[in-house]
């Protein structure tokens, strides 16, 4: 799958050639080089979606659009929009009839969901 990135920021907070950048906790930074090689690795975002230990979710209220991964039991998590060949984003219809034919996702946020 591809990675695509809301601004330089988040780039900075999600892929691994900033990791020396990091301030996350050891856990978390061990979990976002997992989840980023996993990510990278998937053939559409039905792999995603279907891996247990990342708890792959479509969220509620103002974010109803957006998806979160959780970076194991840290409490932190990314944010992100699956995402067309165009990098535009996927908000209608059945995302998970279709999931097999996503190949691209847009991070929009790493964060800590307590804080």
């Amino acid at each position: 799958m591809n990675i695509l990135y809301k601004n330089k920021r988040v780039e900075q907070g999600f892929h691994s050639k900033y990791k020396r950048q990091w301030k996350y906790p050891k856990q978390v930074q061990l979990g976002l080089l997992s989840m980023e090689n996993y990510i990278l690795s998937a053939t559409s975002f039905m792999d995603i979606v279907n891996y247990p230990p990342y708890r792959c979710e479509r969220l509620k209220g103002k974010r109803r659009n957006e998806w979160s991964l959780r970076v194991k039991n840290t409490g932190y998590r990314i944010i992100f929009v699956p995402v067309d060949e165009e990098g535009k984003e996927i908000v209608r219809g059945d995302i998970l009839r279709i999931s097999s034919e996503i190949t691209s996702i847009l991070i929009k946020e790493v964060s800590n969901h307590y804080e």
